[in-house]
């Protein structure tokens, strides 16, 4: 099936590993143009070299997604190497096991900041060219976490329900500009952030990784197992593309059954 995304423009923040990477590389086999950044230039590298493997357009631009600077030098670089932007994904995020109520200030400022307000400057650095062209396409990452949230996550919780009401709001102030906004939820994924909340949740849920990751999927989703990052990616591709065009302010689900809900 086209989805239509070919010589499209996207930009996919926190594409060096994980769900961000397998967005890019998606949407690259789709034939989109893709622009990527992340901290880490040498993880990075990676997922250009694979990109470009596969015989598409590819812009690397090492930065941190929570500093305004940062993400304008992305846009601008974005704007000037392509002539246009087409598809934000914002998929910066970064969570914690063990938060309650009583975290620091700057251990509330740093949840908000990578996992909300980098969404913020990105949606804020991308709409006028969206809206000069009257298309495109902003597919937020949030988390099942954003409505269904468990225990000890307090901080990353209440950026990513910020995260979604930030959405249904964009998509009702931008839907007349032909920009559709949705929001992606992903669950239990196999990323090196769920590796490392694993390790954190040794020995309260099982002896070693690979017993946290059966006992939590066996616990939490019907399928029973965590899902693949390609998994997330592929609902992305539809939601940035021409296929997706009367599907606005909308939800997803990506969860294995997480969320047990059919609306």
């Amino acid at each position: 099936m086209d989805l239509g995304l070919k010589d499209k423009v996207a930009i996919v923040t926190a594409a060096s590993k994980g769900i961000g990477k397998a967005v890019a590389v998606e949407l690259a086999k789709e034939g989109a143009k893709v622009s990527i950044c992340a901290r880490e230039a040498g993880s990075l590298n990676g997922t250009r070299d694979e990109i470009a493997a596969l015989g598409a357009e590819v812009l690397v631009v090492p930065a941190d997604v929570t500093k305004k600077e940062d993400v304008d030098r992305v846009i601008n670089e974005t704007a000037q190497r392509f002539k246009r932007i087409d598809i934000l994904v914002n998929n910066a995020g970064d969570a914690w096991a063990g938060h309650y109520i009583d975290q620091p200030d700057e251990a509330w400022k740093a949840a908000f900041d990578v996992n909300f307000y980098s969404a913020v400057y990105f949606t804020r650095g991308v709409v006028p060219y969206m809206r000069q062209q009257k298309w495109g396409r902003i597919i937020n990452i949030a988390s099942v976490s954003g409505h269904s949230p468990l225990g000890g996550m307090v901080d990353y919780n209440s950026a990513k329900a910020a995260m979604l009401a930030f959405s249904k709001t964009l998509a009702i102030d931008l839907a007349k500009d032909g920009i559709l906004v949705n929001a992606v939820n992903p669950a239990l994924v196999y990323t090196p952030l769920w590796e490392r909340l694993a390790d954190s949740l040794i020995p309260a849920v099982g002896q070693s990784r690979e017993e946290v990751f059966k006992n939590l999927a066996n616990q939490l989703l019907l399928l029973g197992r965590y899902g693949r990052p390609e998994e997330v990616a592929a609902v992305v591709a539809f939601l940035a593309s021409e296929r997706s065009s009367f599907v606005v302010a909308a939800s997803w689900d990506v969860d294995g059954g997480f969320t047990k809900s059919i609306m």
